[in-house]
C-alpha cells in the first residue's frame, strides 16, 4: 500500500512535487529522490492506520512523568506517534487545525481522545505556562516555516523558525526532551522520547537564539537518519513577506 499511494502521488496527483524535490535535493544531492515517494506513500499509510485503530510502541515515556518542555516533529506518522504516547504521558501541544472541516473533526477528536491538551499556536502562552505549573509535558513542533520568528539555520540554509520552544524554555528552566516516530520494516510505529542536554546561556536574549539554533540541529540529527521519513512538501526555506516581523 505504501509504494501505491507513492506511486499515485508521483505520477497521477503530484501535489507540491516540484517543491518536495527541490528540497530534498538541496538537503541531500547525493541520494535518490525517488525516496520521495516512499515519504508519501508512509504519510498517507500512517494516517489509515491512526483510522484503523493502530498505534505506535512508545519509548522513554517514564522520562517525562513530572512534566516538561518537549520537541515534536513531522517525521514518520507524527499524528499516529503523538496520540500514542498522549496515552501515557500528560501532554499539552501547540497545534493548527486543518482547513478541511471533516479532516478537522476527525483529527482533533482522535488528538483529545488520547488524553492531549490542544492549544492553538498563537496567543496560547499562559496557557502553556500553566500546563508546566500543573506538571504536564508542553510541545513543540518547530519544524516548519514560521514568518514571525527568527532565521536560523536548518541544513546549510537560513530557516524562520518560531521562537515558541527557546522562550518558554530560557524563562523556566524546566527539562527539555525530543521526540521522533518512525515505522520499522515490518510496519510497527515507533516513538522514541529522549532527555535533550543543551547549553543554556546566561543572557535571555541569547538563550533563545541559541535554544531555537538547538531546536534546528535536533530535527536535522532525526532526518538524516531517515531522510525519507520527514515532511519534504513543506516550504521550509521561503522567505517571509517584506512586512512580517519576527515575534514572541
Amino acid at each position: 500500500m505504501i509504494t501505491f499511494f507513492g506511486w499515485l502521488w508521483w505520477w497521477v496527483l503530484p501535489v507540491r512535487k516540484r517543491l518536495a524535490i527541490d528540497n530534498f535535493q538541496h538537503a541531500f544531492p547525493e541520494r535518490d529522490v525517488g525516496e520521495l515517494r516512499r515519504c508519501v506513500g508512509e504519510l498517507v499509510m500512517g494516517y489509515v492506520d491512526l483510522a484503523l485503530g493502530r498505534r505506535a510502541v512508545v519509548h522513554g515515556a517514564e522520562l517525562l512523568s513530572r512534566g516538561g518542555i518537549c520537541l515534536a516533529g513531522h517525521g514518520g506518522a507524527w499524528d499516529l506517534g503523538l496520540i500514542s504516547a498522549g496515552s501515557d504521558i500528560r501532554a499539552t501541544i501547540f497545534v493548527r487545525t486543518p482547513a478541511n472541516r471533516l479532516a478537522a473533526w476527525w483529527i482533533t477528536r482522535c488528538r483529545r481522545r488520547s488524553g492531549l491538551e490542544l492549544l492553538p499556536p498563537s496567543g496560547s502562552a499562559l496557557s502553556a505556562y500553566r500546563a508546566l505549573r500543573n506538571g504536564r509535558v508542553v510541545v513543540f513542533v518547530q519544524d516548519q516555516r514560521h514568518n514571525q520568528g527568527i532565521c536560523v539555520q536548518f541544513f546549510g540554509r537560513q530557516a524562520w523558525t518560531s521562537r515558541g520552544f527557546g522562550v518558554l524554555a530560557a524563562r523556566t528552566g524546566a527539562p527539555l526532551f525530543g521526540a521522533w516516530q518512525w515505522r520499522d520494516e515490518d510496519g510497527q510505529h515507533h516513538i522514541q522520547l529522549e532527555r535533550l542536554q543543551l547549553d543554556i546561556p546566561d543572557d535571555p536574549d541569547a538563550a533563545v537564539v541559541a535554544l531555537t539554533e538547538a531546536s534546528q540541529r535536533f530535527y536535522e540529527e532525526k532526518i538524516r537518519q531517515r531522510p525519507h521519513s520527514w515532511l519534504w512538501l513543506h516550504d521550509r526555506w521561503r522567505n517571509p513577506k517584506p512586512d512580517s516581523a519576527d515575534g514572541v
